[in-house]
């Protein structure tokens, strides 16, 4: 039996969404994330990122800018203690319609196969109830919501 994972967001949720987050000066991580994931390391949880990344697909930053994003993002990560094991991204833009594009499934069915994920234990941590949360009712698990309010 595979392991129960914490499928959480990126944008908006561990980091202020920019939007189009590419420049790892535009880094500012929610501290309640952090402590989301330090709690889901304690018990045992692999906890594996999945986030929407259009702006790859618009032409608006290339990879290898989002590596170096990500990058900057789990080390910050590790400093303050929280473990993230594996990150998955799509790159498209609404319009490929793509399977990879939460809140469709793709991302995660991936992970459950390259991780060896017990999805039946798993939960899916977002800031958006139309699309985390839509992820975590196609999958069957429950939903960590993360409310941000809008800032100025």
């Amino acid at each position: 039996m595979g392991r129960a994972a914490l499928f959480i967001d990126r944008d908006g949720t561990i980091n202020r969404d920019c939007p189009y987050c590419r420049d790892p000066s535009q880094l500012y991580i929610y501290e309640d994330a952090v402590e989301l994931i330090r709690e889901y390391n304690k018990k045992g949880y692999l906890v594996v990122i999945v986030t929407n990344q259009s702006g790859i697909g618009r032409g608006y930053f290339s990879e290898s800018e989002l590596k170096a994003f990500n990058d900057a993002l789990l080390n910050e990560l590790r400093l303050r203690g929280a473990r993230v094991d594996a990150l998955y991204y799509c790159p498209h833009t609404p319009d490929d319609r793509c399977g990879c594009r939460k809140p469709n499934t793709a991302l995660v069915e991936r992970a459950v196969k390259e991780l060896d994920i017990d999805l039946s234990r798993s939960v899916v941590a977002g800031d958006r109830e139309d699309i985390d949360g839509e992820l975590a009712r196609r999958l069957g698990i429950p939903f960590i919501h993360l409310n941000r309010k809008v800032e100025p």
